[in-house]
């Protein structure tokens, strides 16, 4: 999916700023998302109790503390009516279809009732939570775990429609450079390809050789506590010399 998850370097509403300006007539509280919506939760609260299993789950695959820092969710009814309440409150900030916004603060998800609703609160939630406990995270990285995490959980491991994806770029003998992601800084040169691409790194490490895993846990580790570290391409290939051939023979059926 195509959002957008934003650290605001120029200033930004706080959380009950936002609220303020907007009666909210559903509000619910779930682990550490408070959440908000112009329109009755409903069928909705599935999702929304998903996302506390979420926020644990993330947590406990890749080695982090808990999320601790309140994640303030925004939903609205159409795609009209978000438009229009981030034009007001962010008219800076590039429009997407959803959106994850940090600045001083607690995190800001925002999303409306589309066609891909679910998929962009669990991939906007997935940023919050990330970004409630790593200040620093590679953007290839930060994008790879929320594409791989955005999908129910049952379709992790073998549903997700980058895999297909990535399967016939390699029959077509094109295979991701995770350097290439690596040198990716901005957000403007994140297109549909370095989204799958990014999918693809976060899915071998958590579903391919124990090793892979284990690196990346421990760079995340570092990440957290404020480490200095070297790039993750750099600590696989140390540990998986072969690294290139291991991801390729991961993702072939």
């Amino acid at each position: 999916m195509v959002a957008l998850a934003m650290l605001l370097a120029v200033p930004a509403l706080a959380p009950a700023q936002v609220t303020r300006t907007v009666t909210w007539p559903a509000e619910k509280t779930v682990g550490n998302f408070h959440c908000h919506a112009d329109f009755p939760f409903g069928r909705d609260e599935l999702l929304l109790a998903q996302l506390g299993e979420l926020s644990r789950e993330i947590s406990e695959i890749l080695g982090l503390p808990p999320a601790r820092e309140p994640v303030h969710l925004f939903l609205l009814h159409d795609r009209e009516t978000y438009q229009a309440y981030m034009k007001q409150h962010f008219p800076r900030v590039p429009a997407r279809r959803a959106m994850f916004i940090k600045s001083k603060g607690p995190g800001m998800v925002f999303a409306y009732k589309g066609d891909e609703f679910e998929i962009d609160v669990r991939h906007e939630s997935t940023h919050a939570v990330l970004h409630a406990v790593v200040r620093d995270l590679p953007l290839w990285l930060d994008e790879g775990l929320a594409e791989y995490f955005e999908v129910r959980r049952d379709d992790r491991p073998s549903n997700n429609p980058h895999l297909a994806d990535i399967r016939q770029q390699l029959r077509a003998g094109h295979a991701p450079r995770l350097e290439a992601l690596e040198a990716i800084t901005e957000f403007d040169d994140l297109g549909r390809a370095e989204y799958r691409d990014s999918f693809g790194w976060v899915h071998f490490m958590l579903h391919g050789p124990r090793a892979a895993h284990e690196e990346l846990v421990a760079y995340l580790t570092d990440q957290q506590q404020g480490r200095d570290t070297e790039p993750l391409s750099s600590r696989l290939r140390r540990r998986l010399p072969d690294l290139d051939r291991r991801f390729i023979e991961h993702i072939r059926p």
